[in-house]
């Protein structure tokens, strides 16, 4: 069973080594957009102050992060960076942070974007992507998540949830 989950605004980011594709979406639409992608400043380096500025302007219920999952169904080595991201993110702005299966995120949004702007634009702004991607990854989210009408409770899972089991 997948957790149930609030309505209102959610940011989803799509994280990789040097850089963090960010989408938000509204719950009750079940519909996410592209909204920019931020530079690490060396591998792994987080712009904590512009999440925070994100956060700050979107006023998100809750945060998505795509799980990386093999077709065997294991994690890829960046699973631990992810969970650790994700631990900081809730630490660090008290905000629930759920984890979804992100495979064919990346490939999906790289043929949207092709099928939209051609490939030499995609291929020069590598960062749409990354963006599109975070975006399809916050509508399986909630493609998969029932809203919740009534109050929300935040789980702490010692290990990320995706699709309602532990990984």
């Amino acid at each position: 069973m997948t957790a149930s989950a609030p309505p209102g605004t959610w940011l989803a980011f799509d994280y990789g080594a040097w850089r963090i594709g960010v989408a938000v979406g509204e719950q009750m639409l079940g519909s996410a957009r592209p909204l920019t992608t931020l530079q690490h400043r060396n591998a792994h380096q987080i712009q904590w102050d512009a999440i925070g500025r994100l956060l700050d302007e979107w006023r998100p219920v809750g945060l998505v992060l795509g799980w990386p999952v093999m077709d065997s169904g294991e994690t890829y080595p960046v699973a631990e960076f992810i969970r650790r991201f994700g631990r900081r993110l809730e630490g660090r702005f008290n905000l629930p942070v759920r984890y979804v299966d992100e495979r064919l995120s990346s490939e999906n949004a790289q043929m949207l974007l092709t099928a939209r702007h051609g490939k030499n634009k995609v291929k020069k702004s590598p960062g749409m992507i990354d963006a599109q991607a975070a975006a399809i990854i916050l509508e399986t989210f909630f493609s998969q998540s029932p809203v919740q009408s009534s109050e929300y409770s935040v789980e702490s899972p010692a290990a990320p949830q995706v699709n309602g089991t532990y990984t």
